[in-house]
């Protein structure tokens, strides 16, 4: 049977608005969708057509989105209200999910839209099931109660000052007395401390109005000393005048329903807590801000007494840094200064037991046996009830304590819930720090702490503003061997060595950057020519080659091959020095020159270099390039999902070209740009032929290179060729993850104008760039491709494992799907199937094959 449709109700005044947010949830399913745009249309809707989840924009004209919230809390409580828009502030934001809102989305952002509302939907019906739980407790209450009417109730009577003058026998079993104990007994001796005032002003109450109570709950004190909650019911005995003598009642044992009561309302907090976490996560900039928010939460959502986060710092001591509730709790125990785990002193103390074993440590009661007086204290200092120290991070990096108020005990399914709140902040601090770092390394290389390739073509410019600047690049002779032989550390540790012997031969104030691989880029004031510099830069990498370099304690004679231009005579921008020099560069390594100068030579090689762009042109458009298509598998049924189209050149003379060599040249060349557009058409061709065919749903996906998306007409052209298609087509977009952090925020407005025509968009080569997980859940995404190099390393690695492991969850937590590319054995497959990647490509499953191989193998 078909699934019902899920029944969406807008508040929403804008019909493109209301297109754009029903496309972004296109793939939830089948849905119902009702619009209204004032109060009365939105009190109708709420009452016809029952919504299971209310979108609203913030700002309309004569209505308003919190007037919107006001009504749906109103009319339908426990319907999910997701504020939708690109006015709402995030002061408001945060008043309107304060207010009762489950989330909210920029209508910038719609790809969040997803995620927010299946999360809201989840929410609502874990409340559900947590209402019909306490429902049920209810109705197992009024069973019980009827039952023990005749049987385990306290029947008594007592005079119009409150004493006992009739008890029956249930007080036994209720309060461990004997009824004939009781009488004469005000019956208020044998309330809790805490509850006889309110008594006895309900009793004063009562009795001067003449009238009875119901139901009025309070606790009793047991003769064993523990606590009991007893339901009291009565009515008041007259005289024959109508004068009250006393009062005739009944007392039903209610601790079990008080206790579960209070179970339900603390698992519906902290689950409450939880929800809210994933937001502290986006809204907090770093680690001080996630742990305020976190502690904050569990008091002001999860309903304890207080919470501190406490950091194990480098010198292996515990500090308390962060925390919320009781303003006089904290500051006694920063006071506390730093804790030493291993200090005798403190072994006793809960959260140093945590820190220690790696699990929760319970503290159900501070007079504990054992525990030091300065922690003791903390019960009755502060009206504490018990404590649960858990440890952050494996590892333990970190303690988080939570108390309760006096009287109050931690469930066993509660402790459950912080130790999973405990997990989430470990997995966002990683990612914090993460993010952080990976922003570092745009702007650094990651082996050497050198300026990347972003930032030296940030700087170069700004050095030719000043004067003519001597450009060179040094190459590390045999480093391919250094790191095949002796391990990728050995060849990390050998640039690392020849960065700071270039750092200390360059003159002050040089550049010196390391763009990747084995090759440093420098820049320094010129002074004379040509031959000038290049004997300047023979000295100076002779000084850095003239005696061994000590790596890993191992005596390694280098070698640097260089290249040296003037710029901006020979090269004007960070590109045309980068390719000028390589062209250099490999004329010094043909030569086994140490320094080989841009020259003549040089240029025309980029003269047989213009030959072969005349001749890929010819290709062009003489229709020799073909498409080859390797296919996608879904990971779990092994169906065929859709493929990925690969550019081909059959050259007249010289048959099939490596893309290897042509591919280079049409990106230097720009012809890339009008390539790729010809790969665009041909892949909708072929999409648009097997619709024809009457096979529908797979989707092809073309590459995107970094030239492509850098033209500025790049969107326009897609426009042009999938806009009468109305988004009905299916044609893709995979572009490289360190493509598109060349310039994030352009890119965010290019991908997401590429989905709003109707394409999905896959990361390609995800795990060797640099996103952090900042941009990451900003952008328009509907894809991770995780590089073929994890791929090929996750059977032998389980360091490989985890991280594949972390993309996938990254991903799904998202929205996003995950393919895994160079799938080439079935072990692969098996292991990222078991890891939940959604798609997986290799050639295992098929090689690129031409179009008519293609659909004879796998579409016949």
């Amino acid at each position: 049977m078909a699934p019902s449709p899920l029944r969406i109700l807008m508040v929403e005044d804008s019909p493109d608005d209301q297109a754009l947010i029903s496309r972004a949830l296109a793939d939830v399913g089948p849905m119902s969708v009702r619009v209204v745009a004032s109060e009365s249309a939105l009190r109708d809707a709420l009452r016809d057509f029952a919504p299971q989840a209310v979108l609203s924009d913030f700002s309309m004209p004569g209505f308003s989105g919190q007037r919107a919230l006001e009504i749906v809390q109103e009319v339908s409580p426990d319907t999910p209200f997701l504020f939708v828009s690109g006015t709402i502030g995030e002061e408001r934001a945060i008043e309107a999910l304060q207010r009762g809102a489950a989330d909210y989305v920029l209508k910038d952002n719609l790809r969040r839209l997803r995620p927010a509302l299946e999360r809201a939907l989840r929410n609502a019906s874990e409340r559900s099931e947590l209402a019909k739980a306490a429902a049920a407790l209810r109705e197992s209450e009024e069973r019980f109660r009827a039952i023990a009417e005749t049987t385990g109730d306290w029947i008594w009577q007592t005079d119009k000052e409150g004493r006992l003058t009739y008890c029956n026998e249930s007080t036994r079993d209720l309060l461990g007395y004997r009824a004939s104990a009781l009488i004469g007994r005000p019956i208020v001796d044998l309330l809790l401390a805490e509850d006889r005032e309110r008594v006895r002003s309900l009793y004063t109450q009562h009795f001067a109005e003449r009238r009875g109570w119901r139901n009025d709950v309070s606790r009793w004190r047991h003769a064993d000393g523990h606590l009991v909650w007893l339901e009291s019911t009565a009515k008041p005995m007259l005289d024959a005048s109508g004068e009250i003598i006393g009062y005739r009642g009944v007392q039903r044992d209610v601790t079990l329903r008080v206790k579960q009561a209070e179970k339900i309302e603390h698992l519906a907090r902290m689950h409450a807590v939880l929800s809210s976490f994933g937001n502290a996560i986006l809204r907090s900039r770093d680690l001080h801000a996630l742990f305020d928010m976190t502690c904050r939460l569990l008091v002001e959502q999860g309903g304890f007494a207080g919470a501190v986060v406490s950091r194990r710092g480098s010198d292996g001591r515990l500090r308390v840094g962060h925390g919320f509730g009781d303003e006089a709790l904290t500051a006694y125990l920063q006071g506390l200064g730093a804790i030493a785990p291993d200090d005798p002193a403190w072994q006793s103390l809960p959260s140093v037991q945590a820190l220690a074993s790696g699990s929760p440590r319970l503290l159900a009661d501070f007079d504990e046996p054992g525990l030091p007086e300065l922690w003791s204290c903390l019960g009755p200092r502060f009206g504490l009830g018990s404590q649960v120290s858990l440890p952050i991070g494996n590892p333990g990096w970190g303690v988080l304590c939570v108390w309760t108020g006096q009287g109050r005990r931690f469930e066993d399914e509660e402790i459950e819930l912080l130790e999973r709140l405990g997990g989430e902040i470990d997995y966002a601090r990683k990612f914090i720090a993460q993010s952080d770092h990976l922003e570092h390394l745009v702007f650094h290389n990651q082996t050497t702490g050198l300026p990347s390739r972003t930032a030296l073509h940030q700087e170069l410019p700004i050095r030719l503003r000043h004067g003519t600047q001597v450009v060179g690049v040094a190459d590390v002779d045999r480093f391919r061997y250094f790191n095949q032989s002796r391990g990728r550390g050995f060849g990390d540790q050998l640039l690392r060595e020849f960065a700071a012997r270039l750092q200390g031969a360059l003159p002050p104030g040089a550049l010196l950057a390391h763009p990747g691989d084995d090759s440093f880029v420098f820049s320094f004031a010129a002074e004379g020519d040509a031959e000038a510099a290049v004997s300047r830069v023979e000295v100076l990498l002779g000084e850095c080659c003239d005696r061994p370099l000590l790596v890993d304690g191992e005596l390694v004679r280098g070698k640097l091959h260089g290249a040296v231009l003037l710029a901006p005579e020979q090269a004007a921008d960070g590109e045309e020095v980068e390719r000028a020099l390589a062209d250099a560069l490999a004329e010094a390594k043909a030569r086994d020159r140490s320094v080989q100068a841009f020259t003549d030579e040089a240029r025309r090689r980029a003269a047989r270099r213009v030959e072969l762009e005349r001749e890929l042109r010819d290709a062009a458009e003489n229709e020799q390039f073909e498409l080859f298509l390797q296919p996608k598998f879904e990971s779990a049924s092994r169906r065929l999902s859709g493929a990925e189209a690969l550019i081909r050149w059959r050259h007249p003379q010289r048959g099939l070209v490596s893309p290897a060599e042509f591919i280079p040249v049409l990106e230097e060349t720009g012809l890339i740009v009008d390539v790729g557009a010809w790969v665009r058409r041909r892949g909708l061709e072929i999409s648009r032929r097997w619709r024809d065919m009457g096979i529908a749903g797979l989707r092809i996906a073309v590459n995107v290179s970094v030239q492509e998306l850098r033209q500025q007409n790049f969107v326009a052209g897609c426009t042009e060729l999938l806009a009468p298609a109305g988004g009905d087509h299916d044609l893709d977009f995979e572009i490289t993850e360190s493509m598109l952090m060349d310039d994030i925020h352009q890119n965010i407005g290019v991908l997401q104008a590429l989905r709003d025509l109707g394409s999905r968009i896959a990361i390609d080569d995800f795990g060797t760039g640099y996103s952090s997980l900042n941009y990451l859940s900003r952008l328009p995404a509907d894809s991770l491709k995780i590089d073929r190099s994890f791929v090929a390393l996750l059977a032998q690695s389980p360091d490989t494992v985890s991280l594949v492991t972390n993309i996938v969850n990254l991903a799904h937590s998202l929205g996003l799907r995950v393919v895994a590319e160079g799938v080439e054995d079935e072990e692969q497959a098996k292991l990222l199937r078991l890891l939940r990647c959604d798609e997986v490509q290799g050639f295992l499953l098929g090689r690129p094959l031409p179009l008519e191989d293609f659909e004879r193998s796998f579409l016949a």
